[in-house]
């Protein structure tokens, strides 16, 4: 299950765990696969003019894994390999949040696919290069590193790995071979900081998890495998599109009884996934007899591990010739196993993650985790924790007794303020009546969202045929802009010289309703030649008085001072990227004044040192953007004739992630 089961993607993954099933939204024979420009076909086309407002998710996904692919990129160039991981890495677990039809013709598939392959062939070579794993590491770069290694640094003491085990008891086999002695050296080089948190999150977990175990009758020990799997971290990605802690593909998740739609996807919660786990562990077993074979078909797929066994006449796992990842994931498996039941004995001092615990209520209407948080006295961030199956920060519509987590000791105040709460409006959705000869296309199309995103959200199959009459639920980026349904451009006016993109849109008939055309909308919005319009972003029109203009503006000739040298205080949350963009400063900046390693944690109540930068330092070669809702980095260094690497130089900008509307960017003049 771990990704690298099939990572290899110029070969075909195997069925069971390590072979993704992809979704197919060809609804009937009538009915084409959205592309997610407003076209119904399967050609790709970028063409600005004619592209409907589209889905946000998708597109905007896309064009942030760029950008943190662009950073991977440049970073690799200079050799910052720690840099290019971290970038790689992000624009990795935006990929994996992005479900499209890989298999398909759309133009989605197709950029999908395409970038997917460029991250991955980087993201191999930052692992090669990379001295140690910092961290914040992802799990999925845990065995490939691995395999890639020769040679394993570490001074003699950490190299003296014992021979036994004296007063440690393992109910799986476990052995002692030269495989597993050369994991448990990664480990405690290598991947040490890495696996060291992970080591602190299982604590978490393990009790929980291992009384889920116990009802099968499994050993104990397998509690330990998502160590190695997702780091015990339910959000765990891997682009073999596998995910949760025991990293389900979408195919097997379902063969276990892992629902997953739009607003939940159920491989990611710590007991649901458990439970299926466990299953599939058992009937593994139970087909090889042998938990060494059980677990190899775990990360390889039990039909490649039959044929194996009749190909090459052998059950014992240590003789066949398997797949790299495969061959290296079981001793993997062992080695940490015995790191776990005895971390301070191989280096490791391990401060556990408290056991989680909370209380379950049953929820018959759709809330918001804000309005669950309120209730509850919680923070969002530990509503989102006990509930990490949740994709939208809102319980699913139309469900009946949804069993929600809250925290332990909040059951009875959240039971009486239920009654008098109302179902949220902050669920980003709308209803729709399917109108005589509509399809779930052509719907699509009008909201400017993925047809998969509609099938998702209300549970249809992807066969199913619309009824007149009846209504759907439309996942929107802003209810608040499509609220009343889609209206046809030509209704719109516009008395303050500015345009509210609504779904079905597009800048032809925007141009043509307001008497100008789209290379003039274009040019006055900073859109390049393939960019998209979205649903509530907000374009500026021809004629705006001189009081609308300035959005771009040539920057004062007087340099503003720097701000003084001050602390700040670590809230819950804080990051130290959130911090630098609060402050106006680079995380780079503020690991040089407090001595913060790449690795470092923050804790709240921490004084940081903070020294300001003023990005409106001028000089009469730069002009000052205003970043406008729908902005990536890409659309404005194309909008400028700059590059993306050259924005964040120059604005001390290192991550994409949260480009804020009003930020004021630099511009190098050409």
């Amino acid at each position: 299950m771990l990704f690298l089961a099939a990572m290899a993607l110029g070969n075909n993954p195997d069925e069971g765990v390590s072979k993704p099933t992809p979704l197919n939204l060809q609804l009937n024979d009538n009915d084409n696969v959205s592309t997610g420009t407003g076209q119904t076909s399967t050609e790709e086309n970028f063409s600005v003019d004619s592209a409907y407002a589209v889905d946000d998710d998708y597109w905007r996904g896309i064009r942030l894994a760029e950008e943190y692919f662009s950073q991977g990129v440049a970073a690799n160039q200079e050799a910052s390999w720690e840099e290019a991981q971290y970038y790689l890495e992000r624009a990795l677990a935006v990929m994996a949040d992005l479900d499209v039809d890989t298999a398909g013709a759309s133009a989605e598939a197709k950029r999908y696919a395409q970038l997917l392959n460029e991250i991955v062939a980087d993201y191999r070579l930052t692992l090669l290069s990379l001295g140690s794993l910092p961290e914040d590491a992802s799990p999925s770069a845990f065995l490939e590193k691995f395999s890639s290694m020769t040679t394993f640094p570490g001074d003699s003491t950490i190299l003296n790995v014992p021979s036994e085990e004296k007063g440690v008891t393992y109910n799986v086999p476990i052995v002692m071979n030269d495989k597993v002695k050369k994991s448990i050296i990664y480990f405690q080089t290598v991947a040490r900081d890495a696996f060291e948190r992970y080591l602190a999150r299982s604590g978490k977990y393990i009790p929980l998890m291992t009384q889920i175990l116990k009802q099968y009758d499994l050993p104990s020990d397998i509690v330990y495998l998502p160590l190695i799997e997702s780091g015990f971290n339910c959000k765990a990605y891997s682009w073999a599109r596998a995910s949760g802690p025991w990293q389900f593909i979408a195919s097997t998740g379902k063969e276990y009884g892992l629902r997953r739609n739009w607003w939940y996807d159920e491989r990611r919660d710590f007991v649901k996934s458990t439970h299926s786990a466990a299953r599939f562990l058992k009937y593994l077993y139970q087909q090889f007899g042998s938990w060494e074979l059980a677990l190899a078909a775990y990360n390889g797929g039990p039909g490649r591990i039959q044929r194996t066994i009749e190909r090459q006449n052998t059950t014992n796992f240590w003789d066949m010739d398997l797949r790299q990842q495969t061959e290296d994931y079981v001793p993997f498996y062992m080695a940490a196993t015995i790191i776990a039941k005895n971390p301070e004995k191989y280096g490791f001092k391990i401060n556990y993650d408290d056991p989680i615990a909370f209380d379950v209520v049953e929820v018959n209407k759709s809330l918001s985790l804000k309005t669950v948080a309120k209730l509850t006295g919680a923070t969002v961030n530990d509503i989102k924790e006990l509930n990490p199956e949740l994709l939208r920060e809102v319980t699913p519509p139309q469900t009946k007794n949804y069993r929600l987590r809250i925290p332990t000791e909040s059951r009875a105040r959240f039971l009486a303020a239920l009654p008098g709460t109302t179902a949220t409006p902050e669920s980003n959705m709308v209803r729709h009546t399917i109108g005589k000869g509509e399809t779930v296309s052509s719907i699509a199309s009008k909201y400017g969202v993925s047809q998969y995103a509609i099938l998702e959200a209300n549970n249809l199959d992807k066969k199913a045929r619309l009824i007149a009459g009846k209504n759907l639920i439309i996942p929107v980026p802003s209810a608040g802009d499509v609220a009343e349904g889609p209206a046809p451009v030509k209704r719109q006016t516009s008395g303050d010289h500015s345009y509210l993109v609504r779904a079905g849109d597009n800048l032809t008939e925007i141009a043509r309703s307001f008497d100008t055309s789209p290379e003039a909308l274009r040019g006055l919005n900073y859109l390049g030649s393939s960019s998209r319009i979205y649903v509530g972003q907000v374009l500026r029109l021809p004629g705006e008085r001189a009081a609308d203009k300035p959005r771009v503006r040539p920057e004062s000739k007087d340099k503003a001072p720097a701000k003084e040298t001050t602390t700040y205080v670590v809230k819950d949350g804080d990051t130290l990227w959130d911090i630098a963009r609060q402050l106006g400063t680079s995380t780079a900046t503020l690991r040089r004044l407090n001595g913060l390693s790449r690795s470092a944690r923050l804790f709240v109540g921490q004084k940081l040192l903070v020294t300001g930068t003023d990005l409106l330092s001028s000089t009469a070669n730069h002009i000052i953007y205003i970043v406008k809702r729908g902005d990536t980095l890409q659309d404005i260094a194309r909008a400028f004739g700059t590059t993306v690497q050259a924005i964040m130089q120059l604005n001390n900008i290192e991550s994409a992630r949260d480009l804020d509307i009003g930020t004021r960017l630099k511009i190098q003049k050409r």
